[in-house]
């Protein structure tokens, strides 16, 4: 099974919607196609964590975290 791992992989403790916003920003970004201004990282962020029920994304699916990032594009 494979999890999804962006630049800040140090364990985190005390997953915070803070974090969990750091973290799609980190994943989107790191892509280099796009920044955070393309998307809305706040819907991003409120999707993943109701079907993580949790701020710490990290072991989510890459493939769920792209088809919930792909939802909230900016046009």
């Amino acid at each position: 099974m494979s999890t999804f791992g962006v630049r800040g992989s140090h364990p985190r403790t005390g997953s915070t919607r803070e974090t969990a916003v750091e973290f799609v920003i980190d994943a989107i970004e790191s892509t280099g196609a796009a920044t955070r201004d393309d998307f809305d990282i706040d819907q991003i962020v409120t999707t993943v964590h109701a079907l993580a029920d949790d701020w710490d994304f990290r072991a989510l699916q890459p493939d769920t975290f792209w088809r919930v990032a792909s939802t909230f594009i900016k046009a």
